[in-house]
């Protein structure tokens, strides 16, 4: 009897609310349960305790879109054509050896989105924040939240920064960041917590359905503006820590790579983040939903640490470079999986994930039915959250990057992790690198010399791949000019201090 009434409570408790945050260029090293001793993230630093931590989980793209892209369809980026953000090929001209290909900018309203699939499984789905899947040049809302499956857009258009983070969040020559649909706001009202103040009334809506919540933070991303209060504070911290002013670079290619976490309005816009995801937990506790709420939270790319001298948001180190570099302070990410009684507290996974994933397991999380005709490139992460130790089937991961960026130095590029195995390979001269990521994760020593059945192997896996998604690639530039090259431009770190 007890049995059968244990079996009829499990069968009509509601189906879990789902809450999908997204934190922009937010990069792995930035929460100090990933290492981090200077920003303060006391609220994911307590999550974390109570979720799967994952330690090898990956964007499916260097920059924002792309990656957004894959969650929101479970496909590689390189598979819909839409391998930069905005519809743009990135620079170009003469001092660059290749022609970049034009990607798709907005995301076609044929793919099957996870929103589509939530509000069809009974979902009400609710986007708040940045959406960056439409066309910069895209009049109109074509290929808003609304058109892809969402109930509710609060924020969302093709803008991938706000104008200011501070009300009326507008800039006054960049018409086009400017935010939508919040003109009711308050003087120094600020945006991360307007977004949360949205995002705690969806969850306090009294309704029927279950929820699905996509929380897609702007922060971190630039313009780099933090609450006064907060920056005066980090800067009393980094005087005590001895950091501050400190200006320090690794050099990478021809770009610096910065070396230590002092930004002060970084560092302040971090706490804003995590402050207001301690809103929101404390929000379903309140409602009674903390224990039926599965929240998922990691970032799109990596934290933006490159420039042309070392002044830039944050530092990935020990991973090398960051936003825009397939290398892995480009692509490696924070992840968190909190999923109330069903995972183990606070363990970690090692197990390669990917971006891709998200749609097949949050269906898998919700009982729904799988969509194997669209999500092609994901795999269900259902087996590491029941047992952190398990592993996958898949053999690698691939990334794709045919694009040249301002933050990178290294031009369009791609790579594949296999195993503990990476290799990265520069289409400008379709040059190789092996890295041993177990022993090196900060991908210093190139072993493709040392190993050269293993780098054909992963080669030729990788080819192979870009064969199969239709993967478009960069052609040379008949108009280069080498003295042009702007990647041999190179201002030094003492340059830089004089400037």
């Amino acid at each position: 009897m007890l049995f059968f009434s244990i079996n009829v409570e499990a069968k009509n408790k509601p189906k879990p609310n789902v809450i999908f945050i997204l934190v922009d260029d937010l990069g792995y090293m930035d929460l100090g349960c990933y290492g981090s001793s200077f920003y303060e993230t006391p609220n994911l630093d307590g999550l974390a305790k109570k979720s799967v931590m994952f330690t090898n989980a990956y964007a499916a793209s260097p920059v924002c879109s792309p990656t957004r892209s894959s969650v929101m369809t479970g496909k590689y980026p390189s598979r819909i054509k839409m391998t930069n953000h905005s519809g743009i090929a990135g620079p170009k001209g003469p001092g660059y050896k290749m022609n970049a290909p034009k990607p798709v900018g907005s995301l076609p309203l044929e793919e099957y989105t996870l929103a589509e699939a939530m509000k069809d499984n009974g979902y009400f789905t609710a986007h708040v924040g940045k959406w960056h899947l439409q066309n910069h040049g895209e009049k109109g809302k074509a290929h808003y939240p609304e058109a892809h499956g969402f109930d509710v857009n609060v924020a969302g258009h093709n803008a991938g920064q706000p104008g200011s983070y501070f009300f009326p969040y507008q800039h006054p020559k960049h018409i086009w960041s400017n935010v939508p649909g919040l003109e009711d706001g308050l003087p120094e009202e600020y945006l991360t917590d307007r977004l949360t103040t949205e995002a705690i009334n969806i969850i306090q809506e009294k309704r029927e359905k279950p929820f699905f919540l996509n929380l897609w933070y702007y922060t971190v991303h630039t313009p780099l503006e933090g609450k006064k209060e907060k920056i005066e504070k980090y800067i009393k911290k980094a005087k005590k820590m001895g950091i501050d002013g400190v200006l320090d670079g690794v050099p990478e290619h021809n770009h610096y790579q910065k070396k230590i976490q002092n930004n002060l309005s970084y560092a302040a816009m971090v706490e804003s983040m995590d402050e207001n995801i301690g809103r929101i937990i404390a929000s379903l506790k309140k409602e009674g939903l903390y224990d039926n709420t599965i929240i998922i939270m990691t970032s799109d790319n990596g934290g933006l640490s490159t420039g042309r001298g070392a002044y830039s948001a944050t530092s990935n180190l020990p991973l090398r470079a960051g936003k825009a570099w397939v290398y892995e302070g480009g692509i490696r990410e924070p992840l968190l999986v909190y999923w109330p009684e069903k995972t183990k507290k606070g363990v970690q996974c090692n197990e390669p994930v990917v971006s891709t994933d998200f749609y097949p397991t949050i269906l898998d999380m919700v009982g729904a039915k799988k969509v194997n005709e669209q999500h092609l490139d994901g795999e269900s992460l259902l087996p590491l959250l029941k047992n952190s130790n398990a592993s996958l089937k898949r053999e690698a991961l691939y990334f794709h990057y045919p694009h040249y960026h301002n933050e990178n130095s290294m031009g369009p590029s791609g790579a594949i992790r296999m195993g503990d195995y990476k290799l990265v390979e520069r289409f400008d001269d379709m040059s190789v690198e092996l890295y041993n990521l177990k022993d090196d994760l900060g991908e210093t020593k190139d072993i493709s010399k040392e190993n050269p059945e293993l780098t054909a192997k992963m080669k030729e896996k990788l080819h192979k791949w870009r064969k199969e998604t239709d993967a478009v690639m960069p052609t040379m530039n008949t108009n280069y000019d080498s003295s042009k090259d702007r990647n041999l431009i190179k201002r030094t770190m003492e340059e830089f201090y004089n400037k």
